[in-house]
């Protein structure tokens, strides 16, 4: 298992643990089998088997441990109130408090299905968390890990925050690939309402946003993980504070168009280009931080980052 791997990814780590489990003969028994997994069942109030329905629709046989259940895996740490393995289909459901953390990261949720046959996570309920190394964090109702896809998805009111930067839409699609031994970003596209917002950092008011929005927006990143790349597709509409060489307000550009494309350099815009139905405006300076510029949709939610102990 990869050190550094992205928080949501991790997971599969920890919910892999339960295919350790041979039998149910008693707590005894099955750290045993986690010791030599190198996985430690360090605590759980009770253990048993039984049968359930499972989320095929199916009876099948089960084994659980429940209350204030805590298992260790290397470095990784996880808490929840219940886990169930179906032992036909192949399917572990976790319940109730789910935290998971390696001392750099750390994630929450109320439920989580993983599916060990095809390596695919499911979370559900207050699903969130924090990369502790630059404090980023993100939210949504929903997601799904596919861990051989390199995948992770976040469904339903989705929305991501770093510092004073904010992206949210419907879906979130965070496109992982294997650097040396880490596994880093490689893309983010967000699907539905896709809105980046951004705070103009010459801005000595600290009020004014740099502002992305349209139906996609897909953002393209280095291996050091840098913005190399936005492309906004459909009612794509672009709105960000310009300034003359001496860094002097210059007023405010707005664009739209079908299609945006911008590149960075050294994590700069250095181009925009606009396709389609183009329409352009430059405001003059009196406006800058006016609300009746703002794209449609523009709202900050910093009141819904998750806060953590």
């Amino acid at each position: 298992m990869m050190k550094g791997i992205t928080i949501l990814v991790r997971i599969l780590l920890l919910l892999i643990l339960f295919q350790a489990y041979d039998a149910l003969s008693g707590l005894n028994h099955n750290t045993a089998c986690a010791e030599k997994m190198k996985i430690i069942l360090q605590q759980a109030d009770r253990l048993q088997g039984g049968e359930k329905r499972s989320p095929t629709g199916n009876i099948e046989p089960v084994r659980s441990v429940s209350g204030n259940v805590v298992f260790i895996h290397e470095n990784m740490l996880l808490n929840c109130d219940k886990a169930t393995e179906f032992l036909e289909s192949s399917i572990v459901e976790l319940e109730g408090n789910i935290f998971m953390t390696d001392r750099e990261l750390e994630i929450y949720c109320d439920k989580a299905l993983y599916y060990t046959k095809t390596g695919i996570a499911k979370l559900s309920g207050n699903v969130h968390g924090r990369l502790l190394e630059n404090n980023l964090t993100a939210r949504s109702k929903r997601a799904l890990i596919d861990n051989p896809g390199n995948q992770l998805w976040l469904f339903d009111d989705a929305a991501a925050w770093q510092a004073e930067r904010q992206l949210t839409g419907d879906t979130i699609l965070v496109q992982l690939k294997e650097i040396g031994e880490k596994k880093k970003a490689e893309s983010v596209k967000i699907s539905g309402n896709a809105f980046f917002a951004a705070r103009d950092t010459l801005d000595t008011t600290r009020q004014l946003y740099n502002q992305i929005s349209g139906k996609t927006i897909f953002i393209k990143l280095s291996e050091e993980e840098k913005v190399t790349g936005i492309e906004v597709d459909s009612q794509a509409r672009s709105l960000y504070h310009a300034y003359d060489n001496q860094e002097s307000p210059a007023g405010v550009n707005y664009s739209s168009g079908n299609t945006i494309l911008m590149s960075f350099r050294e994590g700069a815009l250095n181009r925009i280009a606009v396709n389609g139905n183009v329409e352009g405006k430059q405001y003059p300076n009196k406006l800058r931080g006016s609300s009746s510029i703002n794209l449609p949709g523009f709202r900050l939610r910093y009141n819904d980052r998750p806060e953590f102990r």
